[in-house]
């Protein structure tokens, strides 16, 4: 019997759930940030060009690759079983993601929290971590006495260019969340406020994946619309703001000389892999859960264009406060906020702090949203760790899938324990090289090896043809050059540049020493070194020549193919006893040679089924029990 597995209710489902994967605190907190950090138009060209010529043809891939075997990233490499350390290196890197992403709704949720105050902390310069250059915007109004006062109409224009000031939002983030030590070296005390966050936001995860793909659907409905009625509010607060349209001029007009800098096309690259979950197994995930003839077409159509206006949008919207900030100090918009990867904790809590009507009830809202989008790419990448590995070792631990509830709680435990770090006053640090080298290099190399092993040891004929049958037409002469070229070339071409241009990884003011960079890169060989062993492992373990156990190691396993005799059958694969039943009009299956082409597919190395005994194997009707029609 074929191992029992769910899928979506409806083809809705999987539109949201993928959207509530794609539209997550990459848009509103992590773009913004990077497109700040390389210059705004400077960055948002290349994001744009990343988008069409990476994200869309691997995604679009992924999703038929996944939907097709009806398997996680790790079983899917059944197509070229050498190339299963593919998988596993992408589960590592959806996991080590995991660790730093649930600090970021931390965060969010320790925000949510302070605005439950008379009074929002991160307004005015009189609290213990503010410093003595923290500054106040004149044009903001602030109670003194129970008595409002009303806005200066102008940001005060004598202003000393050589004073250092910082907005009392900023201090906020730096000294009173974070509380940093003075560098990596230096990881300082638990925070314990952030701590407790911590905790209850790996509590939320796993109380709401803890039945699987059905309740991650529920919560989704809730958690992919709710943010968008709060960035709308947020945009129209910004933009009537005095100076809103120079950051908004920022963020669109494009600085040509920055573009010759590797640094802005890497983080254009990173940024499209990490917000979409290029190479990290997601899309396989999600998927795999998809019905044989779902129209993956117009799926990942509508994620990719929902994901890219979302952030786009957040970008008006924070450069729009960004434009205001810079009006109010009168500093350049480029040198207005230092916060790193903490710029949506400082802008955004600037904006909601001049909303007259009370603020507190807005912040509230924000960060609960920041939380909603957050936990939506938290659910699925945890359900993709555990997925993945449940397909690949269900057969041998039967409990991993039958017991789901204690798989999951063993997983949330683990990836606590393993991100406590974050937690202390150095965490920031260990958060910004996971993101700094993680997301980015070892996404690029697992997306131009799977793009390569589809293409050309697979077959991109082959695979094209599946495609058709699975949603009724095949992908035109532009895919495959797509897929076949210009992609891993350009994927190619950025992770060359990236490493002759180098530049290291910092925080605010804070340069990594070399020692520090070495912990990067050995955060990225822990995801790529798997791949190497992998393959050594296994090319070792088949017998004969040389030549032999390369073409053995990459030829489809005889499971490979559709998850239910009906679609394998309509496939041009061997059914496979348990995995469905079939009629009579079938029986030419077990007459047909081996390497007999049915339907243009060569199905060498495919077992030879007796009608009889697959018939005899599929007594009872299970989950993947489907009679032909």
């Amino acid at each position: 019997m074929a191992p029992k597995r769910e899928q979506w209710g409806s083809r809705i489902d999987f539109i949201l759930s993928a959207m509530g994967y794609a539209i997550g605190l990459g848009n509103v907190w992590r773009f913004p940030y990077l497109a700040y950090e390389n210059g705004g138009g400077a960055f948002l060209l290349p994001y744009l060009i990343m988008l069409f010529v990476i994200v869309l043809p691997l995604v679009f891939m992924e999703v038929c690759f996944g939907q097709f075997g009806s398997l996680g990233c790790i079983s899917s490499w059944r197509i070229a079983p050498i190339f299963k350390g593919i998988g596993y290196g992408m589960v590592i890197l959806s996991a080590l993601f995991c660790l730093y992403y649930n600090i970021i709704i931390a965060y969010a949720l320790y925000y949510m929290c302070a605005s439950c105050q008379s009074t929002l902390p991160w307004v005015g310069c009189n609290q213990t971590w503010n410093t003595d250059e923290c500054w106040e915007p004149p044009s903001k109004t602030k109670p003194v006495d129970g008595v409002t006062l009303e806005p200066s109409p102008s940001p005060t224009p004598t202003l000393d260019p050589n004073v250092t000031r910082v907005y009392a939002s900023e201090e906020y983030w730096k000294y009173k969340v974070l509380d940093m030590s003075a560098g990596l070296h230096d990881l300082g005390d638990f925070k314990w406020d952030v701590l407790v966050c911590f905790i209850v936001v790996w509590i939320v995860v796993y109380l709401c994946i803890i039945k699987g793909s059905q309740n991650v659907r529920k919560v989704v409905y809730v958690t992919v619309t709710f943010p968008y009625l709060v960035l709308v509010i947020l945009f129209f607060v910004g933009i009537f703001q005095p100076g809103a349209v120079d950051g908004i001029l920022y963020f669109i007009t494009p600085d040509f000389a920055k573009l010759k800098s590797s640094r802005v096309w890497l983080a254009a690259a990173n940024q499209v892999f990490f917000s979409y979950g290029v190479a990290w197994g997601t899309h396989h995930t999600l998927s795999s859960y998809n019905r044989f003839h779902n129209d993956s077409y117009r799926d990942v159509f509508i994620i990719l264009t929902a994901g890219a206006l979302t952030s786009i949008f957040a970008g008006f919207v924070i450069f729009s406060i960004l434009g205001f900030m810079s009006y109010d100090i009168g500093l350049p918009i480029d040198k207005v906020v230092d916060a790193g990867l903490g710029l949506a904790f400082v802008a955004y809590p600037e904006a909601i702090s001049r909303i007259p009507v009370v603020p507190q009830l807005w912040s509230f809202l924000f960060f609960l949203m920041l939380i909603s989008l957050g936990l939506d790419s938290q659910f699925v990448t945890v359900e993709t760790v555990i997925t993945a590995f449940t397909d690949e070792f269900v057969d041998r631990v039967p409990w991993l899938r039958t017991k789901k509830p204690l798989t999951i709680l063993a997983v949330c435990v683990l990836m606590f324990c393993a991100g406590l770090t974050f937690t202390t006053q150095g965490g920031i640090y260990i958060m910004t090289l996971f993101d700094w080298y993680c997301t980015g290099y070892s996404a690029m190399f697992f997306g131009f090896l799977e793009i390569i092993v589809i293409s050309y040891i697979y077959g991109l004929n082959r695979f094209t043809k599946e495609i058709k049958i699975m949603v009724g037409h095949t992908p035109g002469i532009i895919w495959k050059l797509m897929w076949g070229l210009v992609t891993p070339g350009v994927i190619l071409f950025i992770f060359i540049y990236s490493l002759v241009d180098y530049t290291g990884a910092y925080v605010m003011d804070y340069v990594f020493p070399p020692w520090a960079e070495g912990v990067g890169w050995a955060l990225v060989l822990m995801s790529v070194v798997p791949f190497f062993v992998y393959f050594i492992y296994y090319l070792c373990s088949l017998d004969g020549p040389l030549t032999m156990r390369l073409k053995t190691a990459i030829t489809p396993l005889p499971e490979w193919g559709p998850a239910r005799n009906k679609n394998r059958i309509e496939a041009g694969y061997a059914p496979i006893p348990g995995w469905g039943k079939i009629k009579q009009k079938d029986e030419f299956w077990h007459k047909r040679p081996r390497d007999e082409t049915v339907d243009g597919h060569i199905n060498k190395g495919f077992y030879d089924v007796e009608l009889a005994q697959i018939e005899g194997s599929t007594s009872s009707k299970g989950e993947n029990d489907v009679a032909t029609e």
